[in-house]
């Protein structure tokens, strides 16, 4: 199982531009003009967690989610009493067990930064954000990506990703370097509340080998979300 059967139901026009981006820089741009009027500040959602190991399903999880605009990512693992979990908020990641913090480290969480705040915060932040991560926004090329046309940004020999051309919305990246190395894809696009939601998020190894699948359910986009819930002194206790 190399690949999943891939289906992206993408709900939003097609949209074009009379000028083809010159470089990634361009195409956060336009990503960003495409997509500002339709999309949301926040995201609460639950999602069941599929892991696989030599093709076969070795465990399952649920985990509860709530993302913030700009960067704020908290992620609850099993239960909302379990402890457990994440906590990505001032490009610092923060690790917990049984309510207590084990570990934080710098980390800007790339998936956050190209597949949410670029549609939300201004292209120049999310440029420079993208190349602290790694990717090289000069280099830009066009290709077929899960079966669409798409663009695919920085070397794809290392870290890369790729947006659909019709949409312009995030659809896949890739990572060779560093500690987080992967390619992730964001299968399935559905509209919830007027808002296209990437609801399937597949994972795969260095090996091309799939390794998880996340399934939300739940889906809350622009929920009430208290600032407090990113603050890693609240986290045991923090609810949405």
């Amino acid at each position: 199982m190399k690949r999943l059967l891939i289906t992206l139901f993408f709900v939003l026009p097609v949209t074009s531009f009379a000028q083809p981006p010159k470089n990634g820089y361009e195409l956060i741009r336009q990503m960003y003009d495409a997509n500002k009027s339709n999309w949301y500040q926040t995201l609460c959602f639950a999602q069941e967690i599929f892991y696989y190991s030599n093709d076969s399903l070795v465990n399952t999880d649920i985990m509860f989610e709530a993302y913030s605009s700009p960067g704020n990512l908290i992620l609850k693992f099993t239960d909302w009493d379990s402890g457990n979990g994440m906590l990505f908020t001032g490009d610092t990641l923060y690790s917990f067990h049984k309510g207590n913090l084990i570990s934080s480290k710098f980390r800007i969480h790339d998936l956050v930064v190209l597949g949410l705040d670029i549609n939300n915060i201004p292209p120049e932040i999310t440029a420079s954000r993208a190349e602290l991560c790694g990717y090289n926004l000069g280099l830009i090329g066009e290709c077929r990506c899960m079966g669409y046309n798409a663009w695919v940004v920085g070397d794809t020999t290392t870290n890369c990703f790729w947006v659909d051309k019709a949409t312009l919305l995030f659809i896949k990246m890739r990572r060779r370097t560093g500690e987080n190395s992967r390619e992730v894809e964001f299968a399935k696009y559905e509209r919830i509340n007027g808002y296209p939601v990437a609801t399937v998020i597949n994972f795969y190894n260095n090996e091309g080998e799939l390794s998880m699948v996340e399934k939300y359910f739940n889906i809350n986009p622009d929920c009430d979300l208290p600032s407090s819930i990113y603050n890693p002194l609240e986290f045991k206790q923090s609810r949405w």
